[in-house]
């Protein structure tokens, strides 16, 4: 006897491995990106995964250079049909409660924002206002080290849960990102460093010279 097939399973499995493909492409993707594409690429890749996920918006905060303890907005994907967000937008304003546990090292999931606990009121305000019914974020750190940022994805037209496996995945993906991130950073910084070397050489009207080891 024949055994009937699933269609909601078979498209659950046919999404399944779109979104394994996709994470597989954006780790390569991000291996060597050079410093000027990062935030480009991230951008981008949050536009992929929110699409091939169904969510309708995604956000990524780092530590205000001023400020490192305030996250502030700094990649967004949203959907184009949804209201815009303000240019600028601090989490110690609009999500305090958020902020404290990220920058503490800890994901925050859920399911259903109307039901995050009563320390998290103005989170709660903010997600009303901007209609996001669930929401997973992340901390970005990398080798161990102090949190410098957030990303985070989220269902605006429907309420979801993010399964075990899902979460791993999208652990992966803020991994990726903090990894690029993180040395963009380090590229500046070497940048600006030569910059003011050479400067001061050029102050002092003094030269520049680097020594070859092996050959004198």
């Amino acid at each position: 006897m024949a055994v009937a097939s699933n269609p909601d399973l078979h498209i659950e499995l046919q999404v399944r491995l779109r979104f394994e493909t996709l994470i597989a492409d954006l780790s390569l993707r991000f291996v060597n990106v050079p410093a000027d594409r990062v935030d480009r690429e991230i951008e981008n890749a949050q536009r992929a995964i929110c699409e091939c996920l169904g969510l309708e918006h995604s956000s990524l905060w780092q530590a205000a250079m001023q400020n490192p303890d305030e996250l502030v907005l700094t990649h967004l994907y949203r959907d184009p049909d949804l209201p815009r967000p303000p240019e600028r937008m601090s989490g110690t304003r609009f999500f305090p409660w958020t902020q404290a546990k990220m920058m503490a090292g800890e994901i925050v999931s859920l399911a259903n924002t109307a039901e995050a606990p009563p320390e998290a009121s103005r989170d709660r305000e903010t997600w009303q206002q901007f209609g996001v019914k669930s929401t997973l974020g992340f901390p970005l750190s990398v080798g161990g080290g102090a949190v410098f940022g957030v990303v985070s994805f989220e269902a605006i037209r429907q309420a979801r849960a993010f399964p075990e496996p899902l979460l791993k995945r999208l652990q992966l993906i803020a991994q990726v990102f903090a990894n690029a991130l993180q040395r963009k950073r380090a590229e500046i910084k070497l940048r600006d460093s030569e910059a003011r070397l050479s400067l001061a050489a050029e102050s002092a009207n003094a030269g520049l010279w680097t020594l070859e080891a092996e050959t004198g």
